[in-house]
């Protein structure tokens, strides 16, 4: 008698339990919970590098990334066919003159000639159309400068340092110390430790629910205009 009332009673508590998750699942089920998508770009200046940009390009693949590749002319005619390949593997093209000066400190002439120059070149190697970003080599730019071209100017909101510190683990942490979501990121394209940092910050990422883009992609998903005439240091 004892064995089935027992038994009545596991089976009581039984339902009880089904009845409830039922009722916890249809709530949970009802109610979804939405996450916005969080969205950075990164970029990388002074390339392209045999050294380092065809690991830059797989990684980026691996995770389902995007970069904005921001290229010297210079390194460009030494290195045409890695031109085209990061603009093949999806990612963007960016100018970064021709020969990597101080804007500020050269003539208008001079001025026109690194930046269009340097434009008509990276079109030709990469197949890239339209008007090109601009980073202009040391952050060097002036009121003048913006007001003369009519060109995205693209600065960045968080700094790796990896040209500084050429260590793997103090540049995530130069990443990762203040982003947010619409963050522009600046990295460099010629460090073997700029390539390991790559890899463990894409993985982070993901984890923190960011997705890594190129600088348009950002504002494309923001669906914002990248504004002219500006330092743009990001996308809020």
């Amino acid at each position: 008698m004892k064995k089935l009332q027992q038994k009545i009673f596991n089976l009581g508590m039984a339902c009880v339990f089904i009845f409830v998750g039922m009722l916890l699942y249809r709530e949970s089920v009802s109610e979804p919970v939405f996450i916005e998508k969080k969205y950075v770009a990164l970029t990388y200046d002074d390339g392209p590098s045999r050294l380092t940009t065809q690991a830059l390009v797989e990684l980026l693949n691996k995770y389902d990334a995007s970069a904005t590749f921001f290229i010297n002319g210079n390194h460009a005619n030494e290195n045409k066919e890695l031109v085209k390949h990061i603009y093949e593997n999806g990612n963007e093209i960016g100018n970064h003159t021709l020969d990597h000066v101080w804007l500020t400190k050269a003539s208008q002439e001079e001025r026109e000639r690194q930046i269009y120059g340097n434009e008509s070149l990276l079109q030709f190697l990469s197949g890239q159309q339209g008007d090109m970003l601009v980073r202009p080599p040391y952050g060097d730019i002036d009121e003048a400068i913006l007001r003369d071209f009519d060109l995205p100017f693209i600065m960045w909101s968080v700094d790796s340092r990896d040209w500084e510190v050429k260590n793997a683990t103090s540049i995530q942490d130069n990443v990762f110390s203040h982003i947010e979501d619409g963050d522009i990121i600046i990295m460099h394209d010629g460090y073997t430790s700029t390539i390991e940092a790559t890899e463990e910050i894409l993985k982070r990422m993901s984890r923190e629910g960011f997705e890594v883009v190129s600088v348009s992609e950002l504002f494309e998903l923001k669906n914002k205009e990248i504004p002219l005439h500006e330092k743009v240091k990001h996308c809020r």
